[in-house]
Formats: C-alpha cells, structure tokens, sequence
C-alpha cells in the first residue's frame, strides 16, 4: 500500500429484524455515497464468518481504501457530506465503530501469489 493510502474500517449492525433493509441500503446507497467523497478510493462490505475467540458486538464490516496526505481531513470531508447522504433508520447507529489506519510497511504476498 502507497504511503498515502488508508484503510478505514467501519464495524456496524443492522437493527434487529431489517438486516434486508439494511443491506440494501448499505451497498446500494451508503458505499456509492462515500466513494464521491474526495479521499475514496475503493470500499467493500464483509460479514463475520468465523472467530478464534467470542463474537465481537458487531457482525458488518465496511472496508474503504483512502489516499491523501492527511486521512484525518478525509474523515473530516465525510463528517460534513452527512446532510447530503443518504440515511438508513434499518441501521443502528449506536453499533458504530470506525478507524483508521495508515501503513507501516510494505504489502507481502504469499510465494506465488502477488494478487
């Protein structure tokens, strides 16, 4: 990863009973929303598939990729688009979660894979 791209991740839960809802709003509206925010590279939604430990509180995970010299400025750019995306009463808000963080060394591929 360049030394101006971020990953910021998302942990978050539907409201009980509107996972559909949810979903639908997520990848269909809420990802496209944040990629027209300057700093959005990419994003990409995982569900929890397995643990070595207890399930954590959250069982979504929204992945972005930013590039810019100052991720904080980034976040800041998407604080203030709040208004204009679109919002989802299907998602619970007080499950959220975000961070982000910035790359220490080089990628590292497995022998025969540089995917």
């Amino acid at each position: 990863m360049a030394k101006n791209r971020h990953l910021f991740i998302a942990l978050s839960n539907p409201v009980e009973g509107r996972e559909d809802e949810y979903n639908a709003w997520y990848d269909a509206r809420h990802v496209p929303e944040c990629l027209a925010v300057p700093g959005f590279k990419s994003g990409q939604r995982f569900k929890l598939s397995a643990s070595t430990g207890g399930a954590p509180q959250q069982r979504y995970l929204a992945l972005y990729e930013l590039e810019g010299e100052d991720p904080q400025a980034i976040l800041e750019q998407l604080q203030a688009s709040r208004d204009d995306r679109t919002q989802s009463d299907a998602f619970d808000r007080s499950s959220l979660d975000m961070w982000v963080f910035s790359p220490i060394g080089e990628k590292q591929f497995a022998p025969g894979d540089e995917s």
